[in-house]
């Protein structure tokens, strides 16, 4: 495997130049690291801004952008696959733009100050995603820990809604119905959709009595986050390494039968 390319670009290199470096590294579907003073705005679905501060910009080859603060493991903001990236020049800034055609978003980042920024070319990753539990080995963990889903009885496993099956349907403290589904990667709007589907079933049969929708997965596309919110739907973050850890010796899994995290790295 060859090394990537990097090209390091100095704090003192002008706007322009600046510029020109990146909208050259966008065009060609570089990765691009930026380390700046800037101020965000997004409008789309919603609408947010946030005051200047130092952050860490991400554009990757897939032209996805996402911007951390120094703190937290969350970006602050991000973007999926753009339609188009632009930079440009206003006064003393450098404003990157990230527009998404449908749905219509805008995320704007005014840059007033760069510290560190590099492009990097030739980066390969292809390598297996293992993940240390399948999607019915996280279910039957979760029935068994009902408290990870902050709910007070488990009713029904594999429960035929409709048209299909629920992974899980609970009650929580208020004695609401909570219909859960559990999704072993990145939820997205499909996921929402049939939880929806799922719920609207159940309220027909739920007697009046509040029906809830939970959708538990490791991570969630933010289009899905956003419709979830639209349905009046919840997210439930899992950590998949905590949750193996919890339900190794209840799903019968000793460290000789199942590959431990230590030799999926060293394999």
């Amino acid at each position: 495997m060859s090394s990537p390319v990097l090209e390091v670009v100095s704090p003192s290199t002008s706007i322009d130049n600046i510029i020109n470096i990146l909208n050259q590294a966008i065009k060609y579907k570089k990765f691009i690291v930026i380390l700046a003073s800037t101020k965000i705005a997004y409008e789309g679905r919603g609408a947010s801004k946030i005051g200047r501060g130092d952050r860490l910009i991400i554009i990757k080859p897939d032209t996805s952008v996402i911007i951390h603060r120094p703190f937290g493991y969350s970006p602050v903001n991000w973007q999926p696959e753009s339609h188009v990236i632009s930079v440009a020049r206003r006064g003393d800034s450098i404003i990157l733009r990230s527009i998404r055609r449908n749905p219509r978003e805008i995320l704007e980042v005014e840059i007033d100050k760069i510290y560190t920024l590099f492009t990097a070319s030739s980066l390969v990753d292809d390598a297996e995603f293992i993940e240390y539990l399948d999607e019915h080995e996280m279910r039957d963990c979760l029935v068994k820990h009902p408290e990870e889903l902050d709910v007070s009885k488990i009713i029904a496993v594999e429960k035929k809604i409709g048209e299909g099956y629920a992974d899980i349907v609970a009650e929580d403290k208020e004695g609401s119905y909570v219909i859960i589904e559990v999704k072993r990667v990145t939820a997205g709007i499909q996921s929402v959709e049939q939880l929806k589907r799922y719920v609207d079933s159940f309220k027909e049969r739920g007697g009046g009595r509040r029906v809830r929708g939970i959708l538990v997965a490791p991570s969630i596309s933010r289009d899905a986050l956003l419709r979830l919110r639209e349905y009046r739907l919840e997210y439930h973050r899992v950590n998949l390494s905590k949750l193996y850890r919890k339900c190794r010796e209840e799903l019968g899994r000793s460290l000789e039968k199942k590959q431990s995290l230590l030799h999926f790295i060293s394999s």
